[in-house]
């Protein structure tokens, strides 16, 4: 029954992160078209190149979602499962990110200055990007957290980027519109900072994870803190643990208070229960007692 019961959290937890990116998908493909548009119709080469960065946005948010459905393939190849594929697109969406602010310091610091035409029609899709990504950006982190998902967690920080440049082409609008296009080249460089700063973070987390690095201390002290009530517990000799993807794979050297080896395996069974059932996530329990 637990076992079933974990196997149709893991299906339900799979596809709404499928459902998410396709969200993602959805938003990056509206974005795109209505800054091309937008630019093209008020004249502002930064919002038509912001426009066109949104398509590389859109081919990221793609490479999110073919992540998420291949990290939930069976394959005899890979015994422990193809989770870490989460973590390979968030490696890649951290590139992404970097390219991105690459792109922005470079289009706006060393770009030729272009005169605005229509200004109300600029501004209007602005503030409609700047709406859209900042508000799905907190939702779709906010999910991301909720499933402990790498991948839509670097979807989110790459969406967010968005909305700095959003905030970066309004004020060079302005700054063109008004006569003080230095303005624009200040403004740059803050945001692209915020920018590879957040392609950092999604980077060490990716990298971290990829080559086995252990829990984090809140999830051991966690564990500690459930094998303390369990008082056939005489020692915690060692834990362990890695993640990959979502899910977190734990390992246990024990001593127990036990001569029978069919209590201490029960005991061993017990712990793992609940670990799994106490910490979302838990992958999988390795037990081992003396």
């Amino acid at each position: 029954m637990e076992k079933t019961e974990t196997a149709n959290n893991k299906v339900l937890n799979h596809n709404e992160k499928k459902k998410i990116s396709l969200y993602s998908v959805g938003v990056n493909l509206v974005l795109s078209l209505i800054k091309i548009v937008g630019g093209m119709i008020s004249g502002s080469a930064a919002l038509t190149a912001d426009g066109v960065h949104s398509l590389s946005d859109l081919a990221a948010s793609l490479s999110v979602y073919v992540g998420i459905v291949i990290s939930n393939k069976k394959s005899d190849l890979f015994p422990h499962g193809l989770y870490k594929v989460e973590n390979l697109v968030a490696l890649v969406s951290a590139f992404a990110i970097f390219f991105a602010g690459y792109e922005i310091a470079k289009d706006v610091l060393f770009g030729e200055a272009e005169p605005i035409k229509n200004l109300p029609v600029a501004i209007g899709v602005i503030g409609i990007t700047v709406l859209i990504t900042y508000l799905y950006s907190r939702w779709e982190k906010q999910k991301a957290i909720e499933l402990n998902s790498p991948s839509l967690l670097a979807d989110a920080e790459h969406i967010k980027t968005d909305f700095y440049t959003a905030l970066v082409v309004l004020v060079g609008v302005l700054g063109q519109y008004f006569g003080y296009p230095i303005v624009e080249k200040i403004a740059v460089v803050v945001v692209v900072y915020f920018i590879f700063h957040s392609g950092f973070e999604i980077l060490k987390e990716a990298i971290k994870v990829l080559l086995d690095a252990s829990l984090d201390h809140e999830t051991m002290d966690n564990i500690r803190e459930i094998l303390k009530e369990e008082p056939k517990v005489k020692e915690v000799l060692h834990i362990t643990g890695r993640n990959a993807g979502s899910f977190k794979f734990v390992q246990l050297d024990l001593s127990l208070d036990t001569d029978s080896l069919k209590e201490a395996h029960a005991l061993a069974h017990d712990i793992e229960s609940r670990i799994k059932a106490q910490m979302p996530f838990v992958e999988k329990v390795v037990v081992h007692y003396q």
